[in-house]
């Protein structure tokens, strides 16, 4: 916690890092939202999707023809530019049969990127609302955005590195990954300006015990769905890069979230608390040059600013009660409350024997002057 100004720049530099891998290396966009053509084909014979995909490559003028092996003799087959169906099937010289054959066009892709924006844009501004709204702070509230941020970031540049299309699963995958962020950041400001039990340390130890472990757990079955998906079942190739993008955006946000957010917390907290205790050593300083000016005065108007300071005390001891925790206040008034019960019980009972004491022996003294009589009586 000493040098959580320095952590706080490490996922800064892998969201710049991220930014430079992006514009050098680009993002491989899926056909749903480049445009194109795709199809689902049955292989017949003995034939192989390199087979086919060099056939495709021979006959069709077009780039970029991936093929995807399904598993059972199926392939899906994505080409870059828009061919028919016909010309598509005469391509295929009888080695496979059409399953399903889609055409993707420009329009369609534009308008797919214009709502992928749109979805982005207001995933982020209702984020911002909703934690301003519950935090009413701006410092935590950025803090909180800013780690999202890094977290988007920081899963497009693995995307970009390691060859994850932007599709529209992928952009699910990243609507949820800024879900993830926010929850595990709203954990942690929570724990920090809400709580008062403990040092601010430790309660971010307690925030950090409960965010890894819901961290790496997720990290754990996406990349078991990741393995699972790549070997046993290819054809599964949109469950495979969903888990491939949050398993990146987990990553990054557990440096997001308890490297840089926390840092910002903590930094805002340390100075908050600074700016308290300038209020009161300057409160004390003007109240003693108050005391200072005001003793020349007579006796009757020295009580006067004796009351005032003596209000500003109750001020002080009602905020420092404040800042303390209230239960603890009324549990000590309680049991002062008790104390002061069994002390009235017992003065009661000390009076009651007192009386019953004096009774007896006035009882006793009016006996032995009875008897004495008697005795006189008798002689």
């Amino acid at each position: 916690m000493e040098n959580h100004k320095i952590l706080i720049a490490i996922p800064i530099i892998l969201a710049l890092l991220s930014l430079v891998l992006i514009g050098v290396n680009g993002l491989e966009q899926g056909v749903d939202l480049k445009g194109g053509s795709q199809a689902e084909l049955q292989l017949l014979g003995s034939v192989t999707p390199s087979q086919l995909e060099d056939t495709l490559d021979a006959k069709l003028n077009t780039n970029n023809i991936k093929v995807t092996n399904n598993g059972n003799n199926k392939v899906t087959v994505e080409l870059e530019n828009n061919i028919n169906s016909s010309t598509f099937a005469s391509a295929i010289d009888g080695k496979a049969k059409v399953i399903s054959y889609n055409e993707i066009g420009p329009v369609l892709s534009e308008e797919a990127m214009g709502q992928i924006y749109i979805a982005m844009l207001f995933a982020f501004i209702f984020m911002a609302i909703t934690v301003f709204i519950v935090f009413r702070e701006p410092v935590p509230s950025v803090a909180i955005i800013l780690a999202a941020l890094c977290d988007i970031l920081i899963a497009l540049g693995g995307m970009s590195i390691f060859k994850i299309p932007l599709s529209i699963a992928s952009v699910g995958a990243l609507l949820m990954l800024i879900g993830y962020s926010v929850d595990t950041d709203i954990l942690l400001t929570t724990r920090l300006l809400k709580r008062r039990e403990g040092t601010v340390e430790q309660r971010a130890k307690n925030a950090m015990y409960t965010g890894l472990t819901m961290s790496f757990a997720a990290i754990a079955a996406m990349a078991i769905l990741f393995i699972v998906t790549k070997i046993l079942m290819p054809e599964a190739t949109t469950l495979s890069n969903i888990s491939a993008v949050l398993v990146i955006g987990l990553i990054g946000d557990i440096l997001s979230t308890w490297l840089m957010n926390l840092g910002i917390l903590k930094t805002y907290i340390d100075w908050k608390q600074s700016k308290k205790q300038e209020k009161f050593g300057l409160s004390s300083s003007s109240s003693k040059s108050g005391k200072a000016d005001k003793k020349s005065k007579s006796s009757d108007d020295e009580k006067a600013p004796d009351e005032k300071s003596k209000s500003k005390l109750k001020d002080r001891l009602k905020r420092k009660a404040a800042v303390e925790d209230d239960e603890i206040m009324s549990k000590i008034e309680e049991e002062l409350e008790k104390i002061e019960d069994i002390e009235e019980s017992s003065d009661e009972t000390k009076k009651s024997s007192n009386k019953k004491s004096k009774k007896d022996k006035k009882a006793k003294g009016n006996k032995r002057k009875a008897k004495k009589q008697k005795g006189k009586g008798g002689k």
